[in-house]
Parts: C-alpha cells; structure tokens; sequence
C-alpha cells in the first residue's frame, strides 16, 4: 500500500462511524498501513486520514494519528472517530504548520485554538479513551480533527526573511 499526502488540497467531511468495531475489523490493515505511514513521516506531529491518498485513492476515513511531542519520532495514536467533547480555558490565535500545504511556499494556517480540550476517541482495539489535553497538544487535536471535519482553516501568506540580515546601526 503506497501513502501520500495530498498537497495544496482543503480535506473533506469525512463520513461519520455508524459501527465502530465493524468499522475496526473491516479496516484492520488499512489502519495498521496508516499508523506506519504516520510514524514514517518525520515533518510533523499530526495527519488526519483523509490528508493522504492510498495507492493514488483519497483515504477518506475518520481517524486521526497523533505523536506524542515529547516522542515524535518513537511512536503515534491511532485515534478512531475522534472527537472534542469540550473546549476549555483561553483562546488563542496560533499559526500552524499543516503537511497538506508543505508544498505552497510561504503558507501557514492561522486558527483560533483553546488551551485545553476534551477528546474522545476508540482506539484500534476498540476500546473508548477519553482526555484532556493542553497547549500544543490540544492545538494538534483541534487542527487534526477540523481536518476529518472538512473544517476550512485560515491560510494566510507570510513571506519569511533572512533570519542572517543584519539591520543597521540606526
């Protein structure tokens, strides 16, 4: 099975999990594949499902994976039909990077982020997790599940400087 991100490509809705361990069994390898593929990709610490295509298809299904930030490159979360449960604490405009734009040259998102949420989400095994998480790890929820939500995101343009430019004496 060959993974990719599609570039330059608002994500669909993602169609709701009516069966959750239905959905589970009959999608075994193809959730194993995706937990590789995201474990693989050192670029970021969050893909949403429907962000990649599966041999040339878009992978059109409700699930997210979410690396521990601290662990990036040991391990991911494969969270099945996730969801925020509640919003909580200060909202904060952030600027993001998303793999779906690594392509576009100077693109950043700029999304409206709390601090804190509640997730809700099955895991492969089938059994029901939820937390709360905060700061950069609730942001990477919040932008993870838009995704599976076809939640359009703000993409600003920011052109980046030379960080080496030397301003001058006045």
């Amino acid at each position: 099975m060959k993974f990719e991100v599609i570039i330059d490509e608002q994500t669909p809705n993602t169609p709701a999990i009516d069966d959750v361990s239905k959905f589970i069994e009959t999608h075994k390898e193809q959730i194993e594949a995706f937990k590789e593929y995201a474990i693989s990709r050192t670029d970021g610490i969050g893909l949403a499902a429907n962000q990649c295509s599966l041999d040339g298809e878009r992978f059109n299904l409700r699930m997210v994976a979410v690396k521990d930030s601290n662990n990036a490159d040991r391990d991911c979360r494969i969270a099945i039909d996730p969801k925020i449960t509640r919003y909580h604490g200060i909202k904060l405009q952030r600027f993001e990077g998303c793999l779906t734009w690594k392509g576009v040259p100077d693109m950043t998102v700029v999304a409206d982020r709390y601090y804190y949420v509640d997730v809700e989400f099955y895991t492969p095994d089938g059994e029901l997790h939820k937390e709360t998480h905060k700061g950069f790890q609730a942001q990477v929820w919040q932008h993870e599940v838009n995704h599976i939500n076809g939640v359009e995101e703000k993409i600003v343009v920011i052109k980046n400087y030379p960080s080496s430019q030397k301003l001058g004496r006045n």
